[in-house]
């Protein structure tokens, strides 16, 4: 089931692209050439706001919006196969330029919608070799510079698993992996960005507990924790954490999340809105010590006040929320015409969803990818809905 699941992530992943502790020694498993030729390969426009070029990218790019422009990687495995030489780049919107920061080699899947950009650095997690075999791969932290055009890798676990997750807390990235170990467990562990470190700072079975997400705060950090109950329904919990990693408080969510999950189209009853829980989570964050965004690999991207249980947000999967870095942007991939004149995009500010004031070309109106960054430049990948073997694409850069 879980190599299923993984297969199914790996092509999504490709679709939508277009559109114990390890070593916490720096390795030189990757290459730092300054540049790369791709034959034979699409090229996706890159203008600004105003409409005006900037440059052309790899049609293959998974993109996400940091400060001055694009980061992205280039992941194309032969067909039947799970990993390849991956490249990480930076497209620069205010000089035009496109620099190879780096290149993974024999990577397996990298989890983007983890990618954190901290103090001019951007961070994203990735295993390196074949989430399919039957032995353990590594799970790496790449860190790239885009400001010196450089990349290194760093390991956080020898026991990696795909569906990691990353926060910044307290200046410091928390990564939480599901350690594919015997007896498995789950750890939360922590990289300072400052000494160069991992080192392992909470630890759970998973025969009682299973991690979904973790999340930074001012005053310390959030997990997304699924509490296992064999006989009986399994429960949702957010945990609070303060920066010491001394559990604060625990609050059951299940009966919200549930009542949310449950007014989804395609979702039966109480036993599906379980099932929908259980899945691995795409994305975690507690925003202004209130509110929970979430989303899995399935159908659910929800918005909810934990103070009044309120849904601020339901939709099922023809909605999702920016992959990676920054303020979480909620986005509808294709629009209804009788209903909308434009694509529909909104972030979330002052505990309320805000409709962003965007307007799509005449030809490119079906958004593949959407995200902003903390900084303020934003990003919005279109195309023209036409076959895959003729579709273009425009990707839209600006910073407010």
């Amino acid at each position: 089931m879980l190599k299923r699941i993984i297969s199914i992530l790996i092509i999504l992943v490709l679709t939508f692209a277009v559109a114990g502790c390890g070593s916490s020694n720096i390795t030189d498993n990757v290459t730092d050439s300054p540049e790369q030729e791709h034959q034979d390969v699409k090229k996706t426009s890159v203008v600004g706001i105003d409409g005006i070029k900037l440059g052309e990218i790899d049609s293959r790019a998974n993109c996400t919006a940091i400060k001055d422009g694009i980061f992205y990687s280039i992941f194309a495995p032969a067909e039947y196969h799970y990993t390849a030489d991956a490249e990480y780049h930076f497209f620069n919107m205010n000089t035009g330029k496109d620099v190879l920061l780096g290149k993974l080699e024999d990577q397996g899947y990298e989890a983007s919608y983890t990618r954190t950009e901290l103090d001019g650095t951007v961070y994203t997690l990735a295993v390196k070799g074949n989430p399919m075999s039957d032995t353990a791969v590594p799970l790496v932290l790449l860190i790239s510079v885009p400001g010196s055009g450089t990349m290194k890798m760093i390991t956080v676990s020898d026991n990696g698993f795909p569906y990691a997750a990353m926060s910044v807390s307290n200046g410091k990235l928390l990564i939480m992996n599901h350690e594919m170990t015997d007896p498995k467990c789950d750890k939360i562990y922590e990289y300072d960005p400052a000494e160069e470190t991992v080192k392992e700072v909470l630890s759970f079975s998973s025969d009682r507990d299973s991690l979904r997400g973790v999340s930074g705060s001012d005053s310390g950090f959030y997990i997304l924790r699924l509490r296992l109950n064999p006989g009986s329904e399994n429960e949702l919990f957010i945990d609070k954490y303060d920066n010491n990693y001394v559990k604060i408080s625990e609050e059951s969510v299940n009966e919200c999340f549930i009542n949310a999950v449950a007014k989804i189209h395609g979702i039966t009853g109480r036993s599906d809105a379980l099932n929908e829980l259980g899945m691995n989570v795409a994305r975690f964050s507690v925003l202004d010590d209130r509110y929970a965004v979430y989303e899995n690999f399935g159908l659910v991207r929800l918005l909810i006040d934990l103070q009044t249980g309120e849904e601020l947000f339901i939709k099922e999967d023809i909605y999702t929320i920016s992959v990676g870095n920054g303020n979480p942007v909620l986005y509808r991939m294709d629009f209804d015409i009788e209903d909308a004149s434009e694509p529909y995009i909104a972030v979330f500010k002052d505990g309320h969803l805000v409709n962003k004031d965007y307007k799509a070309t005449e030809t490119h109106k079906l958004i593949n990818t959407v995200s902003a960054s903390a900084s303020g430049t934003w990003l919005v990948l279109t195309s023209d809905g036409r076959s895959i073997e003729d579709r273009t694409y425009l990707l839209q850069v600006w910073t407010e």
